[in-house]
């Protein structure tokens, strides 16, 4: 497949989404515009194109715009320190007697606050930040699906295409067979039924070529609907689908898995479960409030300092409780971790085994099957024509040969197929020149 051709856009793709990518639905549409209808009906597109199109304007990814700058608030929460109070306290007024009126009045004006022990601010600050590097690989894997998404889309365009132009081969021999089959019984040389069966058959392979046609027209829908167009304003897709992406052993995967997305996340997931279990730790240490103000005291027309401190009993034993809950979310996330490894060797194994059997089908048909059936259908037809062979082997040799170009396409769009499943669970660039330019450019 030509998506060889693209892959260096493809990496620059990745790395611009994880961290600088802004999304504008404005530019979007106005690129859209300035496509005529003229233009869309003669244009092609490339697989950078498709790439382009469906990151500039995709709402799954817009969602962590809205994400991040939820944390930048949370932040901006979590860095604020115990706000200050003012308080109006009044005594010995309004009463009978002595204290009747205000003539005894004490007036107390305070201002009171609570001093932070244990660094909390800290912590919460470090439970935003590794917040945010979590963010960051949800983003990129999220940004991987997307991507794998519509390289499939274009893959399935790509086979279509080339089932498509099988179907106008087929719809061709059967026209010259018919043409031939009619020749010779005008020449009494065969049987009407003969050009019955070649009618029929002619009117079979119309129908496969209409029906083709419409599936072609759906997957280019499809893949526009991944930028968010509901026509395909391009007439084709480019890409040649017998040239395959670099091949990855299971091993050489393996042997990367540590830098999997899907497993850094739980090194994400495990840092800010760290930091808010020391938060839960830093709330043991107990707070100070404090309070401090001024007294008015208007029987004896004299004024005076007040301040108190308090300090909270039994604190660490109150937070027991959910310091061992926290505790144990953090212990149990390496598990996961492990039972993702697991679960993620298991899907390898299977694409990769699915490629390969799929790559070998290809080549076999490509190398043998195919040709040999030429060469048969050319002898068939030739020994029809002279009367050595009959119309069913003429026929049969043809269907066979439809039949095994169909086969030989439908396997080798599963080996992109299975490729972009590769590149989307890993995030190593399989349609590389080598394994190791692979492995240079994922890091």
């Amino acid at each position: 497949m030509g998506i060889k051709k693209a892959s260096s856009a493809y990496l620059k793709l990745i790395s611009a989404a994880l961290v600088t990518m802004s999304i504008s639905v404005q530019s979007a549409n106005a690129q859209k515009s300035s496509i005529t209808l003229e233009n869309a009906q003669k244009s092609s597109i490339t697989l950078e194109d498709a790439l382009k199109r469906t990151l500039s304007n995709n709402p799954d990814l817009v969602v962590f715009e809205f994400k991040s700058s939820a944390l930048d608030g949370e932040s901006k929460m979590a860095s604020l320190r115990p706000e200050m109070s003012v308080g109006v306290e009044v005594e010995n007024v309004l009463g009978t007697g002595e204290v009747s009126g205000i003539k005894d009045a004490e007036l107390t004006l305070t201002l009171s606050s609570v001093i932070e022990l244990g660094d909390k601010v800290s912590g919460r600050m470090n439970v935003v930040s590794s917040k945010k590097a979590q963010l960051l690989t949800q983003r990129r894997i999220r940004t991987l699906d997307i991507l794998g998404e519509t390289t499939r889309r274009y893959i399935n365009v790509i086979v279509q295409q080339a089932l498509h132009k099988t179907e106008q081969r087929a719809e061709m021999l059967a026209r010259t067979m018919l043409q031939t089959v009619s020749t010779r019984v005008e020449a009494g040389a065969s049987s009407p039924l003969e050009k019955k069966r070649a009618e029929s058959a002619l009117s079979q392979a119309r129908l496969s070529l209409l029906i083709s046609e419409q599936k072609l027209n759906e997957y280019k829908r499809d893949l526009a609907i991944m930028w968010g167009d509901t026509n395909a304003a391009f007439a084709e897709v480019e890409g040649t689908l017998l040239s395959f992406p670099n091949s990855l052993s299971l091993e050489q995967v393996l042997s990367q898995l540590q830098s999997n997305p899907h497993v850094l996340l739980y090194a994400d997931n495990y840092r800010v479960q760290e930091a808010r279990l020391r938060v839960v730790q830093a709330s043991q240490q107990f707070d100070i409030a404090w309070e401090a103000g001024i007294r008015r005291m208007q029987g004896i027309d004299d004024t005076a300092l007040v301040a108190s401190i308090s300090v909270p009993l039994n604190t660490k034993q109150r937070n027991l409780g959910e310091y061992e809950q926290q505790r144990a979310l953090l212990d149990s996330i390496d598990y996961q971790k492990q039972a993702k490894i697991r679960e993620l060797t298991r899907q390898l194994n299977q694409v990769i085994s699915a490629k390969d059997q799929a790559l070998l089908t290809v080549t076999t048909l490509q190398d043998n099957v195919v040709p040999t059936l030429e060469s048969a259908l050319k002898l068939a037809r030739d020994g029809y024509e002279s009367g050595r062979y009959n119309y069913i082997e003429w026929v049969t040799t043809q269907q066979q040969l439809i039949d095994m170009q169909r086969t030989m396409i439908k396997a080798a769009g599963l080996v992109h197929l299975r490729s972009a499943d590769l590149e989307a669970l890993t995030g190593i660039p399989v349609f590389s020149d080598s394994p190791s330019t692979s492995a240079q450019s994922s890091q």
